[in-house]
């Protein structure tokens, strides 16, 4: 079974440099900058830490990350778009 099958809101999972965050979350350690190209069309990573949302299958660019889930399956950013 995949990592994201087994979150839950309020679980915490490490994310390492060049890892998808594997949903939407709050950072509760570390600091990094994250990609969201693929859902922002941004070009330049946005730098995250301890507070700051980030969204599932963007691309942690920088240090390590732990991530509170906030949204699984079909509640996060990326389900709701995909729907629309």
């Amino acid at each position: 079974l995949d990592l994201v099958d087994q979150l839950a809101v309020g679980d915490s999972f490490v994310v390492r440099p060049g890892e998808k965050i594997a949903t939407d979350g709050e950072v509760t350690e570390g600091s990094s900058a994250v990609d969201a190209s693929m859902l922002t069309g941004e070009s330049v990573p946005v730098e995250v830490g301890p507070g700051d949302a980030v969204t599932g299958a963007t691309v942690n660019a920088g240090g390590r990350l732990v991530v509170r889930a906030t949204r699984v399956g079909s509640d996060t950013q990326l389900s709701q778009m995909a729907r629309l």
